[in-house]
């Protein structure tokens, strides 16, 4: 069994996959707008929604996650509260690269940098897209 975190956007999901595949090191796959999706009745595309982003994945070293934008229309409630994206780094070097891109235009720095009792560098970051990230390093 494998997790996957899934973020939906309003028409920033573009330029969030971009944002997380550098700062996670990776690569943005199998990425369709909803021009490519087969009309249906059940759901319209408006004109200025068919290159929005349907869905995305970002594969980066020890994980993946996915994305997409959500139509105008979608009454759903994709905000962030209630969740957090838990970041656990391989070194301090890649603690702090990580946390340096992130802060770059974050909304907020929940908890700076720093050393915890339960790891060797801890934060907690809410980016520039409303995602509340929670990035740590322990030496185990």
């Amino acid at each position: 069994m494998k997790l996957t975190s899934y973020l939906v956007f309003n028409g920033q999901a573009e330029e969030a996959a971009n944002f997380y595949a550098d700062v996670l090191g990776g690569k943005i796959d199998n990425l369709y707008r909803y021009e490519s999706m087969p009309p249906t009745p059940e759901i319209q595309v408006p004109e200025e929604c068919k290159q929005m982003i349907l869905h995305c994945c970002i594969a980066f070293p020890g994980g993946s996650m996915a994305m997409a934008d959500s139509l105008p229309h979608d009454k759903r409630n994709f905000g962030n509260r209630g969740h957090m994206l838990t970041l656990a780094c391989d070194s301090t070097a890649q603690t702090e690269e990580v946390y340096a891109k992130l802060t770059q235009g974050a909304q907020k720095i929940e908890c700076p940098l720093t050393e915890t009792f339960f790891a060797k560098q801890y934060a907690e970051v809410i980016d520039r897209y409303g995602v509340l990230w929670a990035i740590m390093y322990s030496e185990e």
